[in-house]
């Protein structure tokens, strides 16, 4: 009788126990099910298992199955196959849900029962399903999507619909377009390639005149990244150009090759190693070489922290720039390649060879004075500079030279330059002076065009005293003294006394047509005052300029900065800034809907009273004398206040200049940016956009393991 009476011992036993609800269950993220619960579920039939079912206090659908945190596992043996559909789910087998295995006093022979149809989820399975995108806000430890910095215009395009003969365009045109559309095509700070590069190959395969122009824009600077592609292209150049549609070895002008990925590393087990020497082999044609350094970017670490690289200058390089006769246009010196004392005397060699005899740019990086490692004492010896001067004189058809944190410019090279130089940039050099600068530009400034000068520690702005004497051709002058320092020192501070003294008045060449300065500080306001007053008495004189940056930093009292800023700034806008009569429309080929009439656009032949009275029917329906009056009297004190105001200016101008009586200002500048504040220049400048939820959530580092949620702690 025993054996007859188990089966009901066995389900009121199971009906006693009380119902657990999923919705008053401490979930966990890795909950193991007992052995016996187990067993109790085998035995259970059908019609017992959905009266259980039923009792939940959350309704069950067919299509809904709570998800399991289970992580996946290498070690088990799972047949299942990971699709990119949602719904794509794999079976799990029994003994997957059990962390250990059944103890030999339970285990017994049941009779085979039909496969449920209930799957069960690994997490990665729930990520990819349908009812993800609606629950984004209720999962836990998932980071916050990122909101859009830039807003796109939906705005649709109204065009004319008349598509002009882009394809009867000349070759050089259409060169010129692809290539400026589409440059650069790298950007060699984040080691990414750009979109334009796929934008060039659509346009090669539009029509038959756009073919090789695009690919030749394309070409023109290959872009070196992946390593993958890099040897596609040297086994393209590698094959007889006669057999292709297009000479593509011919096309190649410009290589800028990253050395430390593509060079150092190999590309792959079945790639290997990337032989430079081949690819300037198989193009003849290239100009501009310039091998340069991930870490290039980064600036303002110290001398003894800057990394040297594992590449050093092969003569296998030079071999076959010598062997394919080319003649360089633009190169670069880099000391993470080799060290100072060595180089300079390589830079001296190669420069007598002709490949390098023609260089018209030159570009010096991480040259020092004194070696890092301290064995030579600083200012003991000016050989390298002498070297590098000589090497630098054996350059006749040199233009353009820029020093990137280079200590060896100071007063025993700069006098030693080249004179022929159009184009000097010096950026972050410590050993630059406002003297030191100031005698170069006396003797060297006379046929400079360009002169950029940024985050230099000691130099001041007392050279702008003689500048319009000095660089007489001068049409571009740069200077920012925003500095950087990586260190653990943090200095962002210039190490001059002062920017400009009050007895030195600046002088304005004539022929600038762009003048950016940059964080301009360490003075006072009566400084401030003759440095500003400067510009407004040169104006005159200044008809080419163009473009008027100027930052400057004033730490004064709030009050007296307010009324510092609304004088100067009006008065550099009021003089300087252009207000010409804007472009006719009806030259425009693509119309364009006007969002607001215009009282200053009349009708050829109409009078101002007609245009008036147009504008106040559209925008209040019935015109009124009354209306049309008081437009007319505002328009008419506008246009006088102008005009006084200009007058006011000029006649300011010539007075200072000695009585003489003034021509009237240009106003040719299309950007005058004039900023006045008392901020304090950080290395790096924070905005809004770095204050938004962009940010992981923060539960990272979550192991797995949840915490007891009876001990009294926070779950986090």
């Amino acid at each position: 009788m025993a054996p007859s009476l188990r089966p009901p011992r066995q389900r009121s036993s199971k009906l006693s126990r009380p119902v657990r609800s999923s919705r008053t269950q401490v979930q966990s993220y890795h909950e193991e099910s007992s052995s016996e619960d187990r067993l109790d579920e085998d035995t259970e039939s059908d019609e017992e298992r959905s009266m259980r079912l039923s009792l939940s206090l959350r309704p069950r659908t067919t299509g809904r199955m709570p998800p399991s945190y289970r992580e996946e596992s290498t070690d088990d043996d799972f047949e299942v196959t990971l699709n990119d559909e949602p719904d794509a789910v794999a079976p799990v087998e029994a003994s997957s849900h059990f962390t250990h295995p059944f103890p030999e006093t339970y285990t017994r022979t049941a009779p085979p029962r039909a496969p449920r149809s209930r799957t069960v989820r690994t997490r990665s399975q729930t990520k990819k399903s349908e009812r993800r995108p609606n629950r984004k806000s209720l999962e836990l430890g998932r980071p916050m999507n990122k909101r859009r910095k830039v807003e796109e215009d939906d705005t649709p395009f109204v065009g004319s619909g008349v598509i002009p003969p882009w394809q009867t365009l000349p070759y050089h045109i259409l060169f010129d377009i692809f290539f400026r559309a589409s440059s650069p095509l790298v950007d060699e700070k984040t080691r990414t390639r750009h979109s334009s590069v796929q934008w060039l190959v659509n346009v090669a395969l539009l029509c038959r005149a756009f073919h090789e122009p695009a690919l030749a824009a394309l070409y023109h600077c290959p872009p070196l990244i992946p390593s993958a592609k890099t040897h596609g292209l040297l086994h393209l150049l590698a094959k007889p150009q006669d057999t292709l549609s297009t000479n593509y070895v011919n096309k190649v002008k410009e290589l800028n090759v990253e050395v430390e990925h593509l060079l150092v590393y190999k590309s792959g087990p079945t790639l290997g190693y990337f032989e430079l020497p081949k690819l300037i082999e198989r193009t003849p044609q290239v100009k501009t070489l310039r091998l340069y350094h991930r870490d290039d970017y980064v600036v303002g670490l110290p001398p003894w922290e800057k990394p040297r690289s594992k590449f050093v200058y092969p003569d296998l390089i030079f071999s076959s720039i010598a062997s394919g006769s080319i003649h360089l246009r633009c190169w670069e010196w880099n000391s993470r390649f080799m060290e100072t004392r060595r180089l300079l005397p390589l830079m001296l060699e190669k420069h007598l060879n002709p490949a390098f005899h023609g260089l018209r740019e030159l570009r010096l990086l991480h040259i020092a004075s004194e070696d890092a490692d301290g064995d030579e004492l600083m200012g003991a010896s000016d050989e390298k500079e002498v070297v590098l001067a000589t090497a630098l004189r054996g350059l006749p058809d040199l233009r353009r030279l820029e020093f990137v944190e280079c200590s060896i410019v100071n007063e025993y090279l700069l006098p030693n330059l080249p004179f022929t130089l159009t184009s000097l940039t010096i950026n972050n050099c410590d050993e630059v002076t406002a003297v030191n600068l100031g005698s170069f530009l006396s003797s060297h400034g006379h046929n400079l065009r360009e002169l950029n000068l940024s985050h230099n520690r000691h130099l001041g702005l007392s050279f702008i005293a003689n500048l319009a004497q000095s660089c007489q051709n001068l049409e571009v002058f740069k200077m920012d003294i925003s500095m950087h320092d990586c260190s653990s020192y943090h200095d962002v501070e210039p190490h001059f006394q002062e920017l400009l003294d009050p007895t030195e008045v600046p002088t304005w060449p004539s022929t600038l047509q762009e003048i950016e300065l940059i964080q301009l500080r360490k003075w006072d306001d009566t400084t401030a005052e003759v440095f500003f007053r400067s510009l407004i008495r040169a104006a005159p004189e200044l008809r080419n300029l163009r473009r008027l940056v100027i930052s400057a930093i004033l730490k004064i009292g709030w009050r007296d900065r307010a009324t510092f800023r609304e004088k100067w700034i009006g008065k550099l806008e009021n003089v300087f800034l252009r207000r010409g009569a804007p472009p006719d429309p009806n030259l425009c080929s693509i119309p364009r809907i006007p969002q607001q009439p215009d009282l200053s656009h009349s009708a050829e032949g109409a009078l101002p009273d007609e245009s008036l009275t147009q504008s106040d029917n559209q925008h209040s329906g019935v015109s009124t004398p009354s209306k049309r009056k008081s437009a007319r009297i505002a328009q008419k004190k506008f246009s006088e206040a102008e005009d006084d105001e200009s007058a006011i200016i000029t006649r300011q101008a010539s007075v200072e200049n000695n009585g003489l009586p003034s021509v009237a200002t240009p106003r040719l500048c299309d950007i005058v940016m004039v900023r006045i504040d008392n901020q304090r220049p950080t290395d790096t400048q924070f905005n809004e956009e770095d204050f938004l939820d962009d940010e992981q959530s923060g539960d990272e580092d979550w192991n797995g393991n949840d915490p007891d949620v009876n001990d009294g702690r926070h779950a986090w």
